[in-house]
């Protein structure tokens, strides 16, 4: 039954997913779900839909707009101009009329009122199409490209986000496989840590060993269910964290290989021709450069043209004495303002030169994070060959420490030893494995190497 129990343990490690391409498979698909469902990613891709329509409003306003304006007005009292046409006339037609009644005739001119005229109608509409077309204006021209670069900062954003979600899904998804590989290797060695109290008990029941032989072994079993119980909660954290990047239940189940199901990481990861960071930068730099071009563009004139077609009067009809049409050119042109201009271009120049310095910088720290991602990569994959040598050595130690134990040869503390030097193999090969692996990713980053889908990536249409 012993011999059974030791077996099994020792077959702890058999992979639960036979081949790495299952494994890679899983995780392409929690990286597919996260991409797809990961609330920030979705945020930054409605900040990009934003600034893609706030840039084509902007390109919109170098061309002609059509409007169409309507007005009917009614009015009730209002300012007059009095006309005095009776004082003014009541005379004359008098005369004129004696004159004729001399002359047999009968009067004909009568006798008017003054008059009172309103300013305002009582009834008026106006009805009119205006047609307006800026013939030259370098601000509005500079202001479009200074909205398209922005959204190519946006789209570059947002790629940069998308790779940083890929990588935090891969740390996760490895940094649960590590926990729960330590979680299982932990509870083998309790189990086996079990049967040693065991031992040592009926040992002490037969007179052959002392009280300090049981308490050795309780103490390094309590001392792995430790070690144990922090590995659980690492491993919950971790599913956890993945579950969240999927924007899904943070306990919802999870399905993980064993790291032995992995796939030995590549020594070299293919780099993307630049990195989203520094095209966001470029992208902030054209629109900085913009702003400076619109600003030096107030201190020229913009000409524009405005036309209107409509009808106006008391009633709605068309006619040649209702139709009425304008046509103007529109020259603005500011003169002096205090250096105003002239400031708001120097600043627009400071900035452009700001964006372009922390490019370098930034040029220069993605250059490094390159290379130390590449190195680790080397030592961690080199960690995984000597890892798996020393396990290889702790599982031939730990099968002659148990055969000389079994024969009553073995001081407790050398089977103790040995027990504790296959259980520290079993969490090394565990953690040199998923390290290897978040060092891949780590290093795929730094190379932008992981294929977005198409509409993640600055650059092509959504």
């Amino acid at each position: 039954m012993k011999r059974l129990l030791i077996h099994a343990i020792l077959g702890l490690a058999a992979p639960l997913l036979s081949q790495p391409a299952a494994a890679n498979e899983l995780l392409d698909r929690y990286v597919a779900e996260a991409l797809d469902a990961n609330p920030a990613l979705q945020a930054r891709s409605a900040a990009a839909t934003a600034s893609a329509e706030t840039a084509a409003a902007a390109r919109a306003q170098r061309l002609p707009g059509l409007a169409l304006n309507a007005r009917y007005t009614r009015a009730d009292g209002g300012r007059t101009i009095d006309f005095p046409a009776g004082d003014l006339l009541n005379g004359v037609y008098a005369t004129l009329n004696q004159f004729l009644v001399e002359r047999g005739e009968e009067p004909v001119f009568p006798q008017i009122e003054n008059q009172s005229i309103r300013l305002l109608r009582e009834e008026e509409q106006e009805t009119r199409l205006s047609l307006t077309a800026p013939l030259y204006a370098p601000a509005l021209w500079a202001n479009a490209d200074a909205q398209t670069a922005l959204h190519g900062a946006r789209l570059a954003e947002r790629e940069a986000y998308a790779r940083v979600l890929v990588r935090e899904v891969k740390r996760a998804y490895y940094g649960a496989i590590q926990a729960e590989a330590a979680e299982r290797i932990l509870d083998a060695s309790i189990d086996l840590l079990a049967e040693d109290v065991r031992v040592s008990q009926a040992l002490i029941q037969a007179g052959k060993a002392t009280r300090d032989r049981e308490l050795r072994a309780e103490a390094e079993r309590l001392e792995v269910q430790q070690r144990r119980d922090e590995a659980a909660v690492l491993a919950r954290q971790a599913r956890r964290r993945l579950n969240i990047l999927r924007d899904r239940d943070a306990d919802a189940p999870l399905a993980l290989p064993e790291p032995s199901a992995l796939a030995r990481p590549d020594a070299a990861i293919a780099a993307a021709a630049i990195r989203p960071e520094l095209r966001q930068l470029d992208r902030a730099i054209d629109a900085a450069d913009a702003g400076r071009r619109a600003a030096g563009a107030a201190s020229r004139p913009t000409l524009a043209l405005a036309a209107d077609y409509g009808i106006q009067g008391e009633r709605y009809r068309t006619g040649a004495e209702d139709d009425f049409g304008t046509v103007s050119l529109v020259l603005n042109w500011s003169l002096f303002d205090f250096g105003q201009r002239r400031a708001t271009t120097r600043a627009a120049a400071a900035e452009a030169a700001q964006l372009r310095a922390e490019r370098r910088e930034l040029d220069h720290q993605l250059e490094l994070a390159r290379w130390t991602a590449a190195a680790q990569l080397d030592t961690a994959r080199r960690a995984v060959d000597a890892a798996d040598a020393r396990l290889a050595a702790a599982e031939e130690v730990f099968r002659i420490a148990e055969r000389k134990r079994a024969a009553a040869s073995l001081a407790q503390i050398e089977f103790l030893d040995a027990q504790r030097a296959l259980t520290e193999a079993r969490l090394n090969v565990a953690i040199a494995r998923c390290t290897a692996l978040d060092r891949a990713a780590e290093l795929e980053l730094a190379n932008a190497g992981y294929p977005l889908p198409a509409t993640l990536v600055a650059g092509t249409p959504e």
